[in-house]
């Protein structure tokens, strides 16, 4: 026994001494200007680059390398293209001798790895996946059974400090991962082994500009060192963008083109967070938690989304399809929307978004919101939207074609339930005027260059409130186009008076042009609000500009008319008026009208505030300023006066108003005008006839004469001497002064 252990004594000595020695010789021949000559030829023959380093280290522990540096090709002189502070690989000689390849740990410090793509398709390491030149074909040999592979197993990688970058041959993308740490153990060809990691992306270009902290926590399987056969399972993924945090988990087979299943939450965050990334945002806007599940597949070509679905707060999304950019850009996507969208004031939203031109004033109410679409290679398709709320609801169809020249084409329906809750989002445009009922409308639109629409609108009981009136219950039916809109039958209550209506409008945009046809019970004139001054003549646009012009043609029939200074029972009108502008420059067409019985006092009160009364009183409105002028004539006051009937007849020529008729029958006076008034100048040209009644206390079989010139607000009268002559009074009286007189004042107004 004692010799046994002597044996074995003497046996582990000299197995310790050889080892030393082999150790020895280890470190003697591989001196460390052999290792840099060894390394140096290498890289010169395999690579094609300079290679540098410190120190090299070789021995039983492992090979370790001290800033080890490689050259962008062929030489320094063109950069830096790989370098490393530290890196060291410590494998197991044991498992050698059960012929397995197996590292204890391999470390690097500070790796740096730049690439550069110099011009489509060609990078700076382009020339390392190219043949040796001039490289011997090996001698044919025979076929011989290979001897396995060793099993490789590495118990430990760890990388840190490290960094990459890349740029494009353009110069308008950079991207680089910077303080990179890499953790993994008990790594092998085939079996899920955990991973860490940590990095910092930072990206510029036109489009964003900024830095993606991330972190990575999983499993990773490297399926025997082929690519497609690996997987990896992510236990947990951060990553950051300004002040926004994402997190991500879930699984993906074949490392080359991935088939991935993610989970993908971002934290709820303020548009505030985003500032230092994206500078035109709004501030303080709380945006909601968004979840994602994905289910996609990856390649170089294209990527194929089989189901992506998105949650944010009360908006839900799911989207298919694919998506290619090799060798062309083409999509194939169908998306669902649905969101319930919350109560909103524009007035808030507006604060807080002011580089965005929100509207101000507005309340939407709780909607909810869904819509599909389909975007196809310059296309979208949008079979079906709709929204739902309270006051209204809309629903409908579109399609985009964005291709070439922009075309669309489309249907909308909307249903107003309640116009009274349908007025509280406009609150401040809309309150006054009280509005009540239902209304509906369904259209269709197109766009191809210009726009078009057309469609057919339903009023239900729709009232209103305006300019002192009160309508209720305006029931039928309106066609209408971009720029035309008529009515075959419109049924209401105007102040409470019954009324129907028909009209059809048309070259709204440019010219309008109208025809109606009303019957209204009552009119009740209300005079309009007065209205602050203006700076400069409101209505009448830029100096030089044309001129807004209407066109209006038609009937209408009263029952009665109310004005505090106009009163009269059933009144007609008749009007075919075209070039109806501000100034009435351009004035043509007729127009006609009788009214009566009734009463009319100050109607100066009435015409100031009401122009188309003016317009259409305007031999009275001469009439009640003429009577004052001529007070020989002991004319009654026609500024207040009871009326049987009242009748014109006009025409209108470039502003010219001719008076074919203008009469005003009364039991006081029979009032006769003839003449012209020119509108925009105002000024007068007409003759007055007036015969006075027994009422007036003078009785006159002919009519006495007024001759008015000058201009409305200063007109100048004079008597018609003919028509006084023609008086039987004045005939009697002359006969008895100077017989003859009345032959010789004949023959003088003859001459």
């Amino acid at each position: 026994m004692g010799k046994a252990l002597r044996i074995l004594g003497w046996s582990l000595g000299g197995l310790a001494l050889a080892l030393g020695a082999a150790a020895l010789g280890l470190k003697l021949y591989f001196t460390q200007a052999r290792l840099k000559a060894l390394t140096t030829d290498y890289a010169a023959r395999n690579l094609r680059r300079q290679v540098t380093f410190d120190s090299v280290a070789l021995n039983f522990s492992g090979l370790s390398i001290t800033n080890l540096r490689v050259s962008e090709y062929p030489d320094f002189k063109r950069g830096e293209f790989f370098s490393a502070a530290a890196f060291s690989v410590r494998p197991s000689f044991r498992a050698l001798l059960r012929r397995e390849l197996k590292i204890n740990s391999v470390s690097a410090d500070a790796l740096s790895m730049r690439v550069a793509e110099l011009k489509p398709d060609t990078y700076n390491f382009s020339d390392l996946l190219a043949p040796a030149p001039h490289a011997p074909k090996p001698a044919a040999q025979a076929p011989r059974q290979a001897a396995p592979a060793p099993q490789l197993s590495v118990s430990s990688l760890k990388v840190r400090g490290s960094r990459f970058s890349y740029a494009n041959a353009a110069g308008d993308l950079a991207v680089t991962l910077r303080d990179i740490n890499l953790s993994a153990s008990g790594i092998s060809p085939s079996g899920l082994f955990p991973v860490e990691a940590d990095f910092t992306m930072a990206v510029a270009s036109p489009y964003f500009k900024g830095e993606i902290p991330a972190a990575l926590k999983g499993r990773l399987a490297l399926g025997g060192f082929a690519p497609a056969k690996g997987r990896a399972e992510i236990e947990k993924a951060s990553f950051s963008l300004g002040g926004v945090r994402a997190e991500a988990k879930g699984s993906l087979s074949n490392l080359l083109e991935p088939d991935a299943k993610l989970a993908l939450t971002v934290k709820e965050f303020s548009t505030a967070d985003l500032k230092t990334v994206f500078k035109g945002l709004p501030p303080k806007i709380l945006l909601p938690e968004i979840e994602a599940d994905t289910d996609f597949k990856l390649t170089a070509k294209d990527a194929v989304l089989r189901s992506v679905t998105l949650r944010a707060g009360p908006v839900k999304a799911v989207i298919k399809g694919r998506a290619a950019w090799n060798p062309r850009v083409a999509y194939d996507l169908l998306a669902d929307l649905k969101a319930q969208v919350p109560e909103i004031d524009t007035t808030l939203l507006a604060r807080k978004a002011k580089a965005f031109p929100v509207p101000k004033g507005l309340k939407l109410p709780l909607a909810e919101f869904s819509a599909r679409l389909r975007l196809k290679d310059g296309s979208a398709e949008i079979p079906s939207f709709a929204l739902e709320s309270v006051p209204l609801s809309l629903s409908g169809r579109a399609s985009v074609n964005f291709a070439g020249a922009l075309k669309a084409s489309g249907a909308v329906k909307a249903e107003i339930k309640n116009l009274a809750r349908a007025a509280e989002i406009a609150p401040e445009l809309l309150k006054a005027y009280a509005l009540s009922g239902a209304a509906s409308a369904a259209l269709d639109f197109s766009y191809a260059g210009k726009p078009a629409v057309s469609g057919k609108a339903a009023l239900n009981g729709l009232g209103a409130s305006f300019a002192g009136h009160a309508l209720t219950g305006l029931s039928g039916g309106i066609d209408f186009t971009m720029d035309s809109a008529s009515a075959k039958s419109l049924r209401g209550k105007l102040d409470g008076s019954d009324f129907s209506a028909s009209f059809k409008a048309r070259d709204l945009l440019r010219h309008p042009k109208a025809e109606f046809d009303l019957d209204l019970a009552r009119l009740a004139l209300k005079d309009p609000p007065a209205s602050a001054p203006a700076a400069g003549a409101a209505g009448k646009g830029p100096a030089g500009a044309e001129p807004f012009y209407l066109d209006v043609s038609g009937a209408a029939r009263v029952g009665a008319i109310e004005h505090p200074n106009f009163r009269c029972g059933p009144a007609s009108l008749k009007l075919s008026l075209t070039n109806i502008s501000d100034d009435l420059k351009a004035l043509d067409g007729s127009a006609s009208f009788t009214a009566g019985p009734g009463k009319l006092s100050e109607l100066y009160a009435l015409a100031g505030k009401h122009k188309a009364a003016k317009v259409a009183l305007y031999p009275l409105l001469v009439l009640q300023k003429a009577s004052k002028a001529a007070k020989g004539l002991k004319l009654p006051d026609f500024n207040n006066i009871d009326f049987e009937r009242i009748e014109g007849d006009y025409a209108f020529a470039d502003g010219l108003m001719k008076l074919n008729r203008s009469s005003l029958t009364s039991e006081v006076a029979d009032v006769n005008s003839s003449g012209t008034i020119n509108l925009p100048a105002e000024k007068l040209d007409m003759k007055i006839s007036t015969a006075l009644k027994k009422a007036s206390g003078i009785s006159m079989s002919v009519p006495a004469g007024m001759l008015v010139k000058g201009t409305f607000s200063d007109p100048q009268v004079k008597l018609d001497v003919k028509s006084v002559a023609e008086q039987p009074a004045v005939k009697k009286a002359l006969d008895k002064l100077a017989p003859g007189a009345n032959k010789l004042l004949k023959g003088l107004f003859k001459k």
